[in-house]
């Protein structure tokens, strides 16, 4: 299972390599331009979990498809951290009727590492104004599913209108999933839905810089992800990426396997400690090899 992970990890760093480099995000462009997001377990989701019957609002994922990806675009301003775009894409079991995602999906982020959600960065379409919006967690712990809420920023809320280049809502198919073929993956009956959305990554630096947070981050800060769905957009209370069930449960995130690996903006993820000392052993040897070589030239 380590070993999955590292080669996620190394995966990932390769993509970001070649694609951090300031390349518009094509909202709706296929998953091989997506970053997919690991979790600790390497669960994407449990399939027909969610708290009621809607398949609109079922996370779906199995172990080669993920239920949740990423893409960054760092702005292509040299030296600056803190430009650019990033943007998110959730796996989800069916279109409800009529056509259009209509329920709330956001993506919490815990900057800081501490075990509690700072922000979430979601699409509300469950009432008369369809839009992507940044939250602040609310007056609970934030550190499992039954101590989270989340509030509007204020004064200010902090939202955008969806528009082709930071939403989209497109049905799976082998234009959208190169060489994929079953796009039902939890066996409903129903074909699986993408819904992909972007926010400026300055919006979110700036937000956590402030009150109440006074967390800075860039785009190489590594953050977990919480990802989840509900009818509107005060909670996380009909899905949750990872675990079977669990959206009333007071089990902090990890221990509910629903926070993902520690992963940067631009889709670099931390190394285990293993890994870590793989790599330094590795770079020793390296030295010592070219000590080596060099003595006898």
């Amino acid at each position: 299972m380590a070993h999955d992970r590292v080669a996620i990890a190394l995966a990932a760093l390769l993509c970001w390599a070649s694609s951090a480099s300031g390349a518009p995000i094509v909202i709706d462009g296929p998953t091989t331009d997506w970053t997919a997001i690991s979790y600790p377990l390497l669960v994407p989701d449990f399939s027909n979990d969610q708290q009621t019957g809607d398949t609109e609002v079922d996370v779906v994922g199995n172990s080669s498809r993920p239920a949740l990806y990423m893409q960054f675009d760092d702005g292509g301003t040299p030296g600056d951290l803190t430009d650019g775009n990033i943007a998110f894409r959730l796996r989800l079991g069916a279109q409800r009727n009529p056509p259009g995602y209509s329920r709330f999906a956001a993506v919490g982020m815990d900057a800081d590492r501490d075990g509690d959600l700072d922000i979430f960065i979601g699409v509300d379409n469950s009432g008369g104004s369809d839009r992507i919006e940044i939250y602040n967690g609310g007056s609970g712990g934030n550190t499992s599913p039954s101590t989270t809420t989340l509030v509007s920023v204020s004064p200010t809320p902090i939202t955008y209108s969806q528009t082709g280049s930071n939403y989209d809502w497109s049905v799976t198919n082998a234009t959208i999933e190169p060489g994929e073929s079953n796009f039902d993956l939890d066996a409903d009956g129903n074909t699986d839905y993408f819904l992909s959305w972007l926010v400026p990554f300055n919006d979110i630096v700036t937000l956590l810089s402030g009150d109440p947070h006074f967390i800075n981050i860039d785009e190489n800060s590594h953050v977990q992800y919480v990802v989840g769905t509900s009818t509107q957009d005060n909670a996380l209370n009909q899905d949750l990426g990872g675990p079977d069930g669990g959206t009333t449960s007071g089990l902090t995130w990890e221990e509910l396997g629903a926070v993902s690996d520690p992963v940067t903006s631009t889709g670099v993820f931390a190394p285990e400690p293993g890994s870590l000392e793989l790599l330094l052993f590795g770079l020793l040897g390296l030295a010592a090899a070219r000590a080596h070589l060099s003595s006898h030239l």
